[in-house]
């Protein structure tokens, strides 16, 4: 993996590493906990509706969970998280991989995840030819994380990057990775889906205290895969649980459709 990044990204790979192992990974949701989900629900909390809820806290105690979700904009899993820590009792663990570009590759990337992420948007993938080595450590690493046991809680964006498309009900391609990480891993999936959002922070904030579209967080009842964990290791395989999970995220996207749309 090392060869694959350049001085700047391997530094920042490694920082991020260490902060996400005990006893620092502790520290740091701690941070997500006290101060993190504190300032989320302050820019969100007024605005926020949730459907569903009770799967992830059924499930919580289960075995690890896996959010698999649309993805809008840069702030969908933070709000998520503050939901979880705000929600959920007990010690949690949360991860939320990112595209490497810009957080793994500047200083400025590196701040916004140590202040604002407190080292959870982890491990990066880059989705690069030349750092094909690295992102099958990040893949691997996340197997690891979903075999954990309860309290271990990931989010994923199948779609691979940020949806820009007006339309909030539409999709981009979904990547096969998703399936390829659950078949190996077996974590308790939960389709979530994602609206209402601003990708503008302090646009967000004013929102939340004047009045806007509200934010909506839909959760629905863990995906029974067994059938698909049963078939072999292999592309085919993983597109298809890719495909079966998020086909339960548009049902959901539908939902909010009938309720939502204007």
């Amino acid at each position: 993996m090392r060869r694959a990044l350049s001085p700047l990204e391997r530094s920042i790979v490694e920082i991020a590493l260490r902060m996400n192992r005990e006893p620092l990974k502790g520290a740091w949701t701690w941070c997500q906990s006290a101060i993190g989900a504190t300032w989320i629900a302050l820019a969100t909390g007024r605005l926020l509706r949730t459907e569903g809820f009770e799967h992830v806290r059924d499930a919580y105690a289960r075995g690890p969970l896996l959010f698999v979700a649309n993805h809008r904009t840069y702030f969908d899993m933070f709000v998520v998280s503050s939901l979880v820590h705000r929600e959920l009792p007990g010690r949690k663990r949360l991860y939320f991989p990112v595209v490497g570009q810009y957080y793994y590759q500047s200083l400025v990337g590196l701040a916004l995840n140590q202040f604002f992420a407190f080292w959870s948007m982890f491990p990066p993938l880059f989705a690069l030819p030349t750092h094909g080595a690295s992102d099958r450590y990040a893949l691997d690493l996340l197997v690891e994380l979903c075999s954990q046991g309860p309290g271990h809680i990931l989010g994923i964006h199948p779609e691979g990057g940020r949806n820009r498309d007006p339309d909030p009900y539409s999709f981009m391609r979904f990547q096969p990775g998703t399936g390829k990480i659950i078949h190996a891993a077996r974590p308790i999936v939960i389709p979530t889906f994602i609206a209402g959002l601003d990708n503008d922070i302090v646009t967000q904030v004013r929102r939340n205290w004047t009045g806007g579209e509200p934010i909506r967080l839909w959760f629905d009842a863990p995906v029974d895969l067994a059938e698909y964990l049963a078939l072999p290791g292999k592309g085919s395989t993983y597109k298809q649980i890719t495909d079966v999970v998020m086909a339960r995220v548009m049902a959901l996207a539908e939902q909010d459709r009938g309720r939502y749309a204007r």
